[in-house]
């Protein structure tokens, strides 16, 4: 019976260590563009590629675009893009040929959940 248990936990434990990992790896960025009087609150889960946007839905979804330098999207109204490198991450909110640019800076986790599973 003890041989039976053992892959069990082990699948168990490896499924708990799985969730830890993928809270890990969740960016919080506050993003304001030049024509916003407020920054927007965005998550990045590079486990699974998905953006937390509260503007688009109260949900993950899969954008447009996400790699290492950018990750891109559309909010319903516009094109949203967030370069991922250099210091100050580059913002772009792009509403038809306008394109405002703005800056990101990392934020620690918000105390609620941002968004649903």
């Amino acid at each position: 019976m003890r041989k039976g248990l053992a892959p069990l936990l082990m699948l168990s434990f490896g499924a708990v260590l799985a969730n830890a990992e993928a809270a890990d790896k969740i960016t919080y960025l506050e993003c304001k563009a030049d024509n916003e009087d407020q920054p927007s609150l965005f998550a990045l889960d590079d486990t699974t590629q998905k953006v937390c946007d509260r503007a688009v839905q109260d949900r993950w979804f899969a954008p447009a675009a996400f790699d290492a330098k950018f990750v891109s999207w559309q909010d319903g109204s516009s094109t949203k893009l967030i370069y991922r490198k250099g210091k100050n991450k580059h913002y772009e909110r792009n509403v038809l040929i306008l394109v405002h640019i703005g800056h990101c800076n990392h934020v620690k986790a918000p105390a609620a959940e941002l968004c649903k599973p």
